[in-house]
């Protein structure tokens, strides 16, 4: 009965992503669909492509190794949505005819800002991809006894398919599901794992007085500097991007970032309250399964094969758009720029799809390989906010920094970051990709223009906002 709900969802994403492709003629059809979904299509779309396996599986995970300060860390992304879509998105002025994040650097940074956008989002969406399919793997193993190979391939064969034949199209549909899914799946399987270690007061008693301390095992400096790589290290990332080139307006887009950082809360909470509810259940897991444990053990039959479909969904909707994102990243941001002749749409949407296999494949290994979902995740933030994400402020808002602010801001923040990381060690608990942002930004700020200084500094929020 459990495995029914399964395969009837991964039946109806097969399907449509079949049907969707009839529809799809180039590469515009492919990457952007339409823009003219509303409020809660992408609301939605941006939820489900977010909540993915790290904000879920790998937050319960880490709840369950160390304790609630994970969950406060967490809210360092619901903070950033709800800056950006108030500070950034409100103001946006998007470039027309904007496929992907490169072609909107374009406009500010010229070809070099295109093509450097692109390579640092198909690496970025190579990791995050990696990281979905790392607990596509852990699920199909705990839930449905599949090994963790075959699980990998399995569910990964299914979003290959219907994201390669249908594109954005399939993807927007698929995410309404799936999002529907999430908020019916997440809440029933908190209250199960709460009834089935004895409820709240059982919770409170039974956890150890030290996962009560947000910083368990952590310094202040380490809790902050995980915070801020929360808030800016999925900060307007290219599946976000792809998202606001579908929406019917400013307003619409910004309106359901807002609303996609304020759900983010309550999930966080959930996940990591199911990871405590795993650490009381059973004290001796691997932390990666805590979530999943909960499932096998809390739910009774017929619940159990929703909330695992639901979980299914809420890993597989961030890994089609990072998918999605990869490969249109390549081909509007790398190949199209530096080709000397014009590739026609039919033929840019042909190497699309041959990309979105290989990408893919590529990800599948790395999940394969190095199965941690958390450190996935940090290690993709790490060569796109240190780079990538204050120019791309600065383009969104219609700033032009100047070329001079671009190559000394990506590349002073790329440079930080590494030597950070790799040469000192991350000392102080500070991350590499929260110390490579801090410079990027401060060489961004020293390089720009003079009009331009202006012009960015009246786009940025007030202090107040800031910290809020």
């Amino acid at each position: 009965m459990d495995i029914l709900f399964v395969i009837i969802y991964l039946g109806v994403l097969l399907f449509n992503g079949i049907r969707q492709s009839y529809k799809i003629k180039n590469i515009k059809d492919y990457s952007v669909s339409t823009r003219k979904y509303g409020l809660f299509v992408v609301f939605a779309s941006m939820s489900a492509s977010f909540i993915g396996g790290g904000f879920c599986s790998g937050n319960a995970a880490e709840v369950y190794r160390r304790g609630i300060g994970n969950i406060v860390a967490m809210f360092g992304f619901s903070v950033g949505q709800i800056l950006i879509g108030r500070q950034i998105v409100a103001k946006s002025r998007l470039p027309a005819g904007a496929l992907s994040p490169g072609t909107i650097m374009r406009q500010s940074y010229g070809m070099a800002g295109q093509v450097t956008t692109g390579i640092c989002s198909t690496m970025l969406s190579i990791g995050l991809l990696g990281a979905q399919i790392a607990t596509i793997g852990a699920m199909f193993n705990v839930l449905l006894h599949v090994p963790f190979v075959a699980g990998v391939l399995i569910g990964f064969a299914v979003i290959l398919v219907y994201s390669t034949a249908g594109g954005m199209n399939a993807i927007i549909t698929a995410e309404l599901v799936e999002f529907l899914l999430l908020i019916v799946g997440l809440p029933i399987l908190l209250m199960y794992s709460m009834k089935y270690v004895g409820g709240s007061g059982a919770i409170i008693a039974h956890t150890p007085e030290s996962y009560l301390n947000i910083l368990n095992e952590k310094t202040p400096w380490e809790l902050i500097s995980l915070f801020l790589t929360m808030m800016v290290g999925e900060a307007l990332t290219p599946p976000f991007i792809q998202r606001m080139l579908v929406g019917k307006d400013r307003g619409t887009i910004s309106r359901a970032t807002i609303l996609s950082g304020v759900i983010s809360i309550p999930v966080f909470m959930i996940t990591g309250t199911v990871g405590l509810c795993a650490y009381i259940a059973n004290s001796g897991l691997e932390p990666d399964l805590a979530m999943s444990y909960m499932v096998m053990r809390a739910l009774p039959p017929g619940l159990k094969g929703i909330v695992i479909t639901a979980m299914l969904a809420v890993v597989m909707s961030s890994a089609d758009g990072c998918l999605s994102s990869a490969s249109i990243g390549i081909v509007s941001d790398v190949i199209s720029p530096l080709s000397r002749r014009r590739i026609k749409p039919e033929a840019l949407l042909r190497i699309a799809r041959v990309l979105n296999i290989v990408v893919g494949m590529s990800a599948m290994l790395m999940a394969i390989l190095m199965k941690n979902i958390f450190k996935i995740l940090l290690l993709a933030y790490s060569v796109w906010s240190p780079i990538v994400l204050v120019p791309m402020v600065s383009a969104i808002l219609g700033v032009k920094g100047g070329k001079r602010a671009f190559v000394a801001s990506a590349s002073g923040g790329a440079l930080s970051s590494m030597i950070w990381r790799y040469a000192v060690g991350e000392p102080f608990g500070l991350s590499a990709t929260t110390v490579g942002f801090v410079v990027s930004l401060f060489l961004f700020l020293v390089f720009r223009e003079a009009k331009s200084e202006r012009e960015f500094t009246n786009c940025l929020p007030p202090v107040g906002a800031r910290n809020s």
